[in-house]
């Protein structure tokens, strides 16, 4: 019974779990190319259980020594737990804004916008942008946007700004830098920090982002599923139940069997 308790308890555990990762997701249902972190479940390690016993010696009549026998009763899940917690780089939908510094990446889900923050270049998918007192392009927490040849993209106090496709940065006809957009092999080895940004661990293989495009005038909503969240949300909720009851059950079974042996002594 010890080992139900501690079986139920890793699911009601999970459940938790799985609550604290979708009301994140809802909590950025409206953040700028916000990517959603999805949750892995496996089984932990089943148990070979066996029944253990001394059977009486096999001749009628004679104190003959007992055999032991272990006979195989079945193997016993011991629960679960979390595996890992990946992103989901499915691009999310765009949204027409109409300002000529708002930009999305469309084509790839794998290219990222390249800025400097206080840690070292990190990458983002917030296209959201603005221009600092100075002309520099920024992003909405204050990093600035790099250009192919690693620094900031500054651009002039007046005239208007035209971004292609390619992200060649232009501005009165006349061409001011390239964004540096960067697509990755492997984005299991992108690491989230917040804010949208991410860094690179491991071997993420960057290298150009062929096939992407930049949409000048759209921002890349998050592509968090509100309906398909709120499902989960129900789900873990009834699994959290009902394991929570199987504990409290097999709780009561122990404090039975405790007070009934106590009473036959």
């Amino acid at each position: 019974m010890v080992r139900g308790l501690y079986t139920a308890a890793s699911g009601a555990l999970v459940a938790q779990s799985m609550v604290d990762n979708v009301a994140n997701n809802l909590a950025n249902v409206n953040t700028t190319g916000f990517k959603q972190t999805l949750l892995q479940i496996e089984s932990a390690p089943t148990l070979d259980i066996y029944r253990i016993q001394t059977d009486p010696g096999k001749v009628a009549g004679k104190a003959l020594p007992g055999v032991p026998t272990a006979q195989y009763v079945g193997r016993l899940g011991t629960g679960s737990w979390i595996y890992d917690t990946p992103t989901s780089y499915r691009q999310g939908a765009l949204q027409s804004t109409g300002n000529p510094l708002d930009l999305a990446i469309s084509g790839t889900q794998n290219a990222f916008f390249a800025v400097a923050t206080p840690n070292g270049v990190r990458y983002t998918r917030n296209g959201e942008f603005v221009k600092d007192a100075q002309g520099v392009l920024r992003t909405q927490d204050g990093n600035a946007v790099l250009s192919t040849q690693g620094q900031p993209i500054t651009l002039q106090d007046q005239g208007d700004v035209q971004i292609a496709t390619d992200g060649t940065v232009s501005q009165n006809g006349q061409r001011v830098a390239q964004l540096e957009i960067t697509a990755f092999g492997s984005l299991a080895n992108l690491r989230p920090e917040g804010a949208n940004n991410y860094a690179v661990t491991g071997n993420a293989a960057p290298g150009p982002a062929l096939g992407a495009s930049v949409q000048q005038g759209y921002l890349e909503k998050s592509n968090a599923n509100v309906i398909r969240s709120m499902v989960d949300l129900i789900t873990a909720e009834r699994w959290f139940d009902a394991n929570e009851k199987s504990v409290k059950t097999q709780d009561d079974a122990t404090q039975q069997a405790i007070m009934q042996v106590a009473k036959s002594q």
